[in-house]
Protein backbone atom coordinates (compact mmCIF):
# COMPACT_ATOMS: atom_id res chain seq x y z
CA UNK A 1 0.00 0.00 0.00
CA UNK A 2 1.35 3.67 -0.90
CA UNK A 3 0.76 6.54 0.83
CA UNK A 4 2.17 10.29 -1.03
CA UNK A 5 4.75 7.99 -2.93
CA UNK A 6 5.87 6.00 0.41
CA UNK A 7 4.87 1.92 1.02
CA UNK A 8 3.64 1.57 4.46
CA UNK A 9 6.63 0.09 5.76
CA UNK A 10 8.01 3.18 4.47
CA UNK A 11 6.28 5.63 6.34
CA UNK A 12 6.41 3.89 9.52
CA UNK A 13 10.15 3.92 9.45
CA UNK A 14 9.68 7.82 8.91
CA UNK A 15 7.45 8.28 11.11
CA UNK A 16 9.64 6.38 14.09
CA UNK A 17 12.57 8.90 13.06
CA UNK A 18 10.45 11.78 13.30
CA UNK A 19 9.27 10.59 16.90
CA UNK A 20 12.99 9.76 18.25
CA UNK A 21 13.81 13.56 16.72
CA UNK A 22 11.18 15.34 18.92
CA UNK A 23 11.89 13.17 21.98
CA UNK A 24 15.89 14.10 22.26
CA UNK A 25 14.69 17.64 21.32
CA UNK A 26 12.20 17.77 23.85
CA UNK A 27 13.26 15.59 26.65
CA UNK A 28 17.00 14.94 25.66
CA UNK A 29 17.61 11.09 26.22
CA UNK A 30 16.39 8.61 23.98
CA UNK A 31 16.38 4.55 24.76
CA UNK A 32 15.87 2.21 21.58
CA UNK A 33 16.86 -1.27 20.70
CA UNK A 34 19.30 -2.07 18.15
CA UNK A 35 17.90 -4.04 15.07
CA UNK A 36 21.28 -4.92 12.94
CA UNK A 37 24.93 -5.61 13.39
CA UNK A 38 26.90 -2.88 11.18
CA UNK A 39 28.22 -1.43 14.79
CA UNK A 40 29.27 -5.96 15.86
CA UNK A 41 30.69 -6.17 18.15
CA UNK A 42 30.56 -3.28 19.65
CA UNK A 43 26.43 -3.45 19.77
CA UNK A 44 24.85 -6.45 19.20
CA UNK A 45 20.83 -6.98 18.03
CA UNK A 46 18.76 -6.07 20.96
CA UNK A 47 20.70 -4.59 22.96
CA UNK A 48 19.22 -1.37 24.07
CA UNK A 49 21.37 2.21 23.58
CA UNK A 50 21.33 4.99 24.78
CA UNK A 51 21.37 8.59 23.32
CA UNK A 52 21.15 11.63 24.53
CA UNK A 53 21.07 14.72 22.86
CA UNK A 54 24.68 16.71 22.42
CA UNK A 55 25.57 20.25 21.00
CA UNK A 56 27.93 19.37 17.59
CA UNK A 57 30.79 21.11 19.38
CA UNK A 58 30.36 18.05 21.22
CA UNK A 59 30.85 15.30 19.00
CA UNK A 60 34.53 13.81 18.93
CA UNK A 61 35.90 11.05 16.93
CA UNK A 62 35.30 7.83 18.53
CA UNK A 63 31.76 8.50 19.42
CA UNK A 64 29.01 6.59 18.22
CA UNK A 65 26.06 9.04 17.28
CA UNK A 66 22.61 8.39 15.98
CA UNK A 67 21.97 9.65 12.92
CA UNK A 68 18.43 10.26 11.01
CA UNK A 69 18.76 10.21 7.34
CA UNK A 70 15.63 10.01 4.60
CA UNK A 71 13.53 8.45 7.40
CA UNK A 72 15.76 6.22 9.22
CA UNK A 73 17.63 5.90 12.04
CA UNK A 74 21.42 4.96 12.20
CA UNK A 75 24.06 4.72 14.88
CA UNK A 76 27.58 4.62 13.78
CA UNK A 77 31.22 5.44 15.29
CA UNK A 78 32.60 8.85 14.05
CA UNK A 79 35.91 8.15 12.37
CA UNK A 80 36.43 11.60 11.15
CA UNK A 81 35.46 15.59 11.32
CA UNK A 82 35.15 17.97 8.44
CA UNK A 83 34.72 21.49 10.04
CA UNK A 84 34.61 24.31 8.13
CA UNK A 85 33.66 28.24 8.37
CA UNK A 86 29.48 27.40 7.70
CA UNK A 87 29.50 23.86 9.29
CA UNK A 88 30.47 20.82 10.53
CA UNK A 89 30.34 17.66 8.94
CA UNK A 90 31.00 13.76 10.18
CA UNK A 91 31.98 11.09 8.40
CA UNK A 92 30.83 7.80 10.80
CA UNK A 93 31.54 3.64 9.86
CA UNK A 94 29.77 1.21 11.59
CA UNK A 95 32.64 -0.97 12.99
CA UNK A 96 31.57 -3.95 11.21
CA UNK A 97 31.29 -2.22 7.52
CA UNK A 98 34.15 -2.06 4.76
CA UNK A 99 33.83 1.52 3.97
CA UNK A 100 32.30 4.79 5.96
CA UNK A 101 29.11 6.52 5.24
CA UNK A 102 28.25 9.48 3.59
CA UNK A 103 28.94 13.01 5.18
CA UNK A 104 26.60 13.50 7.86
CA UNK A 105 25.52 17.34 7.71
CA UNK A 106 24.75 19.02 11.45
CA UNK A 107 20.69 18.48 10.66
CA UNK A 108 20.92 14.85 10.84
CA UNK A 109 22.94 14.47 14.11
CA UNK A 110 20.37 13.40 17.10
CA UNK A 111 22.80 12.33 19.50
CA UNK A 112 25.50 10.54 21.08
CA UNK A 113 25.01 6.76 22.22
CA UNK A 114 26.15 7.52 25.71
CA UNK A 115 25.78 4.49 27.05
CA UNK A 116 23.98 0.40 25.93
CA UNK A 117 22.14 -1.91 28.17
CA UNK A 118 23.95 -5.28 27.63
CA UNK A 119 22.44 -8.33 29.48
CA UNK A 120 20.26 -5.47 32.15
CA UNK A 121 23.77 -3.71 32.72
CA UNK A 122 24.45 -0.10 31.64
CA UNK A 123 27.99 -0.10 29.69
CA UNK A 124 29.75 2.68 28.11
CA UNK A 125 30.37 2.68 24.54
CA UNK A 126 33.98 2.24 24.28
CA UNK A 127 35.54 4.97 21.61
CA UNK A 128 38.13 2.29 20.09
CA UNK A 129 37.50 -0.91 19.68
CA UNK A 130 39.91 -3.40 21.63
CA UNK A 131 42.35 -6.03 20.00
CA UNK A 132 39.78 -9.17 20.26
CA UNK A 133 36.70 -6.99 19.05
CA UNK A 134 39.19 -5.38 16.46
CA UNK A 135 39.69 -8.87 15.06
CA UNK A 136 35.82 -9.54 15.60
CA UNK A 137 34.64 -6.74 13.19
CA UNK A 138 37.35 -7.57 10.64
CA UNK A 139 36.02 -11.13 10.38
CA UNK A 140 32.37 -9.62 10.11
CA UNK A 141 33.58 -6.91 7.49
CA UNK A 142 34.97 -9.61 5.29
CA UNK A 143 31.68 -12.44 5.76
CA UNK A 144 28.18 -11.71 6.24
CA UNK A 145 27.25 -15.79 6.80
CA UNK A 146 29.75 -15.25 9.96
CA UNK A 147 28.17 -12.36 11.06
CA UNK A 148 24.92 -13.71 10.79
CA UNK A 149 26.30 -16.84 13.04
CA UNK A 150 27.59 -14.93 15.45
CA UNK A 151 24.27 -12.86 15.56
CA UNK A 152 22.43 -16.54 16.28
CA UNK A 153 25.36 -17.79 18.39
CA UNK A 154 25.02 -14.65 20.92
CA UNK A 155 20.89 -14.32 20.48
CA UNK A 156 21.02 -18.20 21.76
CA UNK A 157 23.72 -17.44 24.80
CA UNK A 158 21.10 -14.82 25.70
CA UNK A 159 18.24 -16.75 25.70
CA UNK A 160 19.59 -19.58 27.63
CA UNK A 161 20.70 -16.68 30.00
CA UNK A 162 17.22 -15.75 30.57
Amino acid sequence: MKQAGLSTSDAGTTLKCELAAEVLRSFGTLRFAATGWSMLPSVWPGETLVVERVSQDQVRIGDVVLVGREGRLCAHRVVDKVDDAESHQWITQGDALPVPDRPVAGNELLGRVTYLIRGGKLMTVPAELGVIENVIAKVVRRSVPVARALVYLNRMRRTRQA
